[in-house]
């Protein structure tokens, strides 16, 4: 795990234990925690079975009195005199004389230096000789979470019965985001190793060929996680679907739906690229053209090319090895030589057999089974069908799930919510699994070619699949976590298929109807509003509560999706239309309270939508009053920040939500950073003390959505950044040093990598320009369906590396009315660099003529443009300077006039 991941997973373990109460509650935890940490029962005796403390007893005890655990969430209990620490260590003692670790544990941050100040004082006492002290404090705690238990899926289930942020932290991060884990039947081969590392000594790319299931995938993994501290950047890819060089850059290379332009990081940086199972039309020589001279390329495939390493089988004793894993008798010497004649040393049909053996088929019989194979086909599926049929009564449910989906690769947390962990951790050692993000999992493809020939998947067993499926979205739709978002990523595809073959269940159109970026909102398959509304209109709301919300959502994503195709005035002309959907929906026979505040919230979005503002207020209020939706209190803070009178209102309602919030009620990541860009937009006016106290709740929450893959997590983080560089740039580094590294799982989507190239893009002002003004560059590059933001954002930045020309071809192909404004501006600053003065003059006229009301915060930099233009024109700048510096207090804007006055 790289630093900066490992610091922004402790820092939310430590928020989440400074919150954590009652008493007993972090108590408990406590108790589990060292249990877990080290591998000892320990016997709780300071709470009642209700729960209430017990006087006078220690809180945990080991049964054999040797380790002894006290927990605190009182504040301060690491600071000053240290006298609960103290008083504690002395009831320890008095209670407990055989005791020989001693751990007092606080939900609290400790003091710096406290903790080392106590631990030698009393290490210097005779009545601790024999004995050691271990006190922990919300840090060391979070620390020894992260580093050693979060490995361990029992432990965590357990810790997060008390401390759920455990589970969301376990089942929504990815453990590595820089290298595939290796199979659990891994046996390393020396001499490949030294060999690989040889050829990537003199060579940028490396090609390792070998029929399916020689081991390719694992060697290239191993060479990954071998040098992975001497590239800045390292990526995995699937191959199969680049079919040539120049599809590096313009088809996505994903595992589990993340993207990245990886040709851009090559030639710029010390990169470490693996195509696996790469295409005939990838050429080695082009491969290796794209390599700056610090980067490498290595892939695997099955054909062979002139100059590739080939991948050699295993000898005898590794794959004697291989056989016996996990085995407590080991396969006969006899038995050993007809398989080793039959197959020689095939890792994956090695692992099948060994997979089969502990199943309890006996050597005898797969020996046999070899003795009848006299040369395995060249992709082995021959074999692999065999060993495969032998696994049916252990692994259909397992392996089915992979036929269903129609892939290698399924969402890990779908495939552990339909066979359980237990099942899911056996089903990982039984070598059928390739290298893959731990967010996914996926089987090898020799595996996945013998399940398509084996027909086990029913009809019935994939209405059963898909009813899981449905069950598991609707579980995350109530849920306040990432994982719709991680699902939707993984297994979109298989949804899209099952409402495109007439499985329209509520639970798969919401997936569809999440979809962001308007370009790629499959309208086609969601449901028409109004007739939808109809059918709803005479049923009961308890039975059709994701119906609803379908509903409701389609609307806005097909809104989406006409801003994108036609402008912001269809999307005004279609609303009206669509208005009588939200009275059939409020005229549902027994509607919750929430599901009336839903209704009404998404009324009034679509009359703000349509600028009627005051009615949108109106109905946004009346929400609040009835139900506390906190998404609808977030509109009364967009709304009210508008106007300065209703300021005191928006911040009321900013606080009641982060009150919520820090009170432990359900308030989603995906609002909070909602919050978090509100604030930022406001850091001026009301806001600035609510972003002041707050800022890190809201930055943890966008890095960490960052780190997983979430859209909105950059987008987040873009607010930031913008937000610091006006009002304290020399924190923006700060910032940039906890963004995790760019890797394929953060960068999912045209969302993603818009936030994120913003990000790259701000950060030139204030830190390296040209490190980060290509990053940005390199980032957008990427972008498949740019909307008009993240055009003109592009723009920029070619216009901030001096390429004025195709930054000039860019803004001329943007038809954005509501951003004309900035639109104008950055054209006056391209056609200003290439001398045409008089265009410029008349757009950055425009800009300044369009800076009032909200946009009057932009005037001052619409001016200092101006002045430029006017001072190459010859023309009196001074009323325009004069205003400029009426309307801003920035202190480089500011700088600037004033060097135009000299």
């Amino acid at each position: 795990m790289n630093p900066q991941t490992r610091s922004l997973l402790t820092q939310r373990v430590i928020d989440s234990l400074a919150i954590m109460g009652p008493g007993s509650i972090f108590e408990r935890f406590g108790v589990v925690f060292v249990e877990r940490l080290c591998d000892v029962r320990l016997v709780q005796r300071g709470s009642s079975v209700g729960g209430s403390p017990v006087g006078g007893a220690l809180d945990a005890v080991s049964e054999d009195g040797r380790v002894v655990v006290e927990a605190s969430i009182m504040k301060g209990y690491f600071s000053g005199l240290m006298s609960k620490p103290w008083g504690d260590l002395d009831h320890t003692l008095k209670l407990a004389p055989l005791a020989q670790d001693i751990y007092l544990l606080s939900s609290q941050r400790a003091e710096t230096g406290v903790i080392e100040a106590m631990t030698n004082t009393a290490l210097q006492q005779g009545r601790m000789a024999g004995r050691r002290l271990h006190l922990m404090d919300s840090r060391s705690i979070a620390e020894a979470t992260i580093d050693t238990l979060m490995l361990y899926d029992d432990a965590i289930d357990d810790l997060a019965q008390h401390l759920p942020v455990l589970a969301e932290i376990r089942d929504d991060h990815p453990a590595s985001l820089n290298a595939p884990p290796l199979s659990a039947l891994y046996v390393k081969n020396e001499a490949v190793d030294t060999e690989l590392d040889r050829w990537l000594e003199s060579k940028a790319c490396v090609e390792i060929v070998g029929i399916g299931g020689i081991g390719k995938s694992q060697a290239a993994a191993a060479c990954l996680l071998r040098n992975e501290a001497n590239f800045h950047y390292r990526f995995w890819v699937n191959g199969r679907d680049i079919n040539g060089i120049e599809q590096l850059a313009s088809v996505p290379v994903r595992r589990g739906g993340a993207e990245r332009n990886v040709s851009a990081l090559l030639r710029r940086n010390r990169t470490f690229l693996v195509v696996d199972d790469a295409s005939p039309g990838l050429s080695v020589d082009q491969l290796a053209n794209l390599c700056g001279p610090n980067s490498r390329i290595l892939i695997t495939r099955q054909n062979s090319s002139f100059g590739a390493f080939a991948m050699p089988t295993m000898d005898a004793q590794q794959a004697y090895t291989l056989l016996n894993r996990g085995l407590d008798k080991p396969v006969s010497q006899n038995a050993f030589q007809t398989i080793w004649r039959a197959i020689g040393g095939h890792p994956m049909s090695l692992a099948l057999l060994n997979t089969a053996a502990r199943q309890g088929v006996s050597w005898s019989d797969l020996a046999e089974d070899c003795a009848n194979v006299a040369k395995m086909p060249v992709d082995g599926a021959t074999l692999a069908d065999r060993i495969l049929g032998r696994l049916k009564p252990a692994l259909e449910e397992e392996l089915c799930l992979f036929q269903w989906a129609g892939q290698s690769h399924c969402d890990r947390a779908f495939f552990k919510h339909v066979v359980g962990l237990m099942r899911l951790r056996s089903f990982e050692q039984y070598g059928l699994t390739a290298p893959e993000s731990a967010a996914s999992i996926r089987i090898h493809d020799i595996v996945f070619t013998a399940l398509k020939s084996l027909n086990w998947l029913t009809t019935e067993k994939a209405r059963e699949i898909d009813d899981r499926l449905a069950a598991f979205i609707i579980q995350q739709i109530r849920g306040n976590g990432h994982g719709l978002q991680l699902i939707a990523s993984q297994l979109r595809g298989k949804i899209v298929r099952n409402v495109e073959n007439g499985d329209r269940r509520a639970a798969f159109l919401y997936v569809l109807s999440m979809v962001w970026m308007g370009s790629a909102i499959p309208t086609h398959l969601l449901p028409d509003p109004q007739e939808e509304a109809q059918r709803l209109k005479s049923l009961g709301a308890v039975d059709n509560d994701v119906a609803i919300l379908v509903v409701l959502e389609s609307i806005e994503a097909i809104g989406r999706s006409l801003r994108h195709a036609s402008g912001p005035d269809a999307v005004i002309a279609w609303l009206p239309t669509i208005l009588g959907v939200y009275d059939d929906l409020a005229a549902m026979i027994g509607l919750s309270p929430r599901q009336a505040a839903e209704i009404k919230h998404h009324r009034a979005k679509a009359h703000s939508t349509l600028g009627e503002y005051t009615e949108a207020e109106r109905l946004f209020e009346e929400v609040v009053a009835t139900y506390p939706l906190n998404k609808a209190k977030l509109q009364l803070v967009r709304s009210f920040s508008r106007k300065p009178r209703d300021h005191q209102k928006a911040k009321q309602y900013a606080s009641e939500i982060i009150a919520a919030k820090l009170g432990g009620s359900s308030i989603s990541p995906s609002l909070m950073m909602a919050l978090g860009d509100a604030l930022n937009g406001a850091r001026a006016s009301w806001a600035g003390e609510l972003i002041a106290q707050h800022e890190e709740l809201f930055l943890s929450e966008a890095l960490y959505s960052a780190a997983i893959g979430i859209p909105q997590g950059y987008h987040s983080v873009a607010n930031f950044v913008r937000a610091l560089i006006w009002y304290a740039p020399d924190r923006v580094e700060g910032v940039l040093a906890r963004l995790p590294d760019p890797s394929p799982w953060m960068l999912d989507d045209d969302q993603s990598r818009g936030g994120y190239a913003e990000i790259m893009l701000l950060a030139s002002d204030v830190c390296d320009e040209s490190f980060y003004l290509n990053r940005a560059l390199d980032a957008y590059e990427t972008l498949k369906v740019p909307d008009h933001y993240q055009k003109r954002k592009w723009g920029e930045a070619l216009y901030k590396l001096g390429r004025y020309q195709e930054a000039e071809t860019i803004f001329e192909t943007i038809e954005d009315k509501s951003g004309r404004i900035w639109l104008a501006h950055n054209l006056s600053q391209v056609k200003f660099k290439l001398g045409k003065f008089m265009e410029a003059l008349n757009l950055v006229n425009e800009s300044v003529t369009g800076a009032t009301g909200v946009n009057e915060k932009y005037r001052s930099s619409f001016l200092l443009q101006r002045v430029k233009v006017k001072i190459a024109l010859c023309q009196d700048p001074t009323g325009d300077i004069a205003e400029g510096r009426r309307y801003t207090t920035n202190p480089g804007l500011l700088e600037q006039f004033s060097i135009m006055v000299q």
